[in-house]
């Protein structure tokens, strides 16, 4: 054992005895799991570093602590440890940066079916200055990593594809990863599809273009659909309007913007969207004065809406992502 372990051990023990005394919930379990950490159990040397990390309770931010646990945990044969202490050493974040141990710690937990170390192996193998040999592996762990669900992995592999670097390029593959990537709450990937695609999409009939944009208004991707539902509201498209209006109102993929939000949504109002006519009748309902007087009153757009079928928020909302067709 490494000669800093027993102290580490002592000082998990002593952190422990800081919670004795009458216990809520959350100090026992978190008690608990300072004996199961000094009794050395792998997951929860792993889960006492990342509080160490984070700081939580009675635990300190310490991450001369935390990448000591971490050391531990992995010498004990935790993937997801021998995964992050890699990619400390990988990055030096807390530690001296150090190639070589990087790849023995990432390549272990890769090796173990980690799939988060598959992408991180994958990251390093395909890095531009990686040999040929050393690109092919790096795709074929990008495509593990990608295949459990990883959206950095998909990502990453999203970039290779999107520009013919080790594999053939294929747009429409790179779309799919970004899509499942972006889907997975991996913002980046966003942008990088708007990037490849914006221009492309740029030519779509506006029913297209609305129908892609609530695609992906609904999937996490609010910067991709406002551009999209830009492109539409320049042909005066109904639905383009009043999601605009629905994007200003939110802040969601654009800043938030109250004035262009009711614009857009009395435009979409006139233009013949019922979401839209539902939302003005509503504001006009509680704010009467909310519009100038040449706008017709409440009852007006509530009846208009009414002929759609639309006559409560619920509908109205559903019918504005979705569409009639939902």
């Amino acid at each position: 054992m490494n000669r800093a372990l027993p102290f580490l051990i002592f000082s998990i023990l002593i952190a422990g005895s800081a919670l004795s005394g009458d216990l809520t919930p959350r100090r026992a379990a978190l008690r608990k799991l300072v004996e199961r950490a000094a009794a050395r159990d792998p997951k929860a040397l792993y889960d006492l570093a990342f509080l160490h990390d984070t700081g939580y309770d009675s635990i300190p931010v310490d991450s001369a602590r935390s990448t000591a646990l971490y050391r531990l945990s992995a010498e004990l044969g935790y993937p997801k440890a021998q995964n992050y202490l890699g990619f400390r050493y990988f990055k030096g974040e807390f530690v001296k940066k150090d190639p070589d141990s990087a790849m023995f710690w990432i390549s272990r937990a890769a090796a173990a079916g980690d799939p988060s170390a598959a992408s991180n192996l994958g990251y390093i193998f395909t890095d531009p200055h990686a040999s040929p040999e050393q690109r092919e592996k790096g795709v074929l762990w990008l495509e593990k990593a990608a295949d459990a669900g990883v959206p950095q992995g998909e990502s990453l592999l999203a970039d290779l594809y999107r520009t013919g670097d080790g594999v053939k390029k294929d747009t429409a593959e790179a779309t799919e990863l970004y899509t499942r990537a972006i889907e997975g709450g991996l913002h980046d990937a966003e942008l990088k599809l708007l990037s490849m695609m914006g221009k492309k999409w740029e030519s779509l009939t506006p029913d297209s273009a609305v129908c892609l944009g609530r695609y992906y208004y609904t999937r996490r991707a609010p910067v991709i659909a406002t551009t999209l539902f830009r492109n539409a509201a320049l042909y005066g498209n109904p639905d383009a309007l009043a999601l605009l209006g629905d994007a200003y109102s939110k802040g969601y993929g654009v800043s938030y913007d109250h004035d262009l939000s009711t614009c857009y949504f009395l435009r979409a109002a006139n233009a013949g969207n019922p979401s839209a006519q539902f939302i003005i009748a509503e504001l006009l309902d509680f704010f009467p004065d909310a519009l100038p007087d040449s706008v017709a009153p409440a009852q007006y757009w509530y009846e208009k809406a009414a002929e759609s079928g639309i006559t409560d928020a619920e509908e109205a909302t559903r019918r504005l992502l979705y569409g009639s067709s939902r």
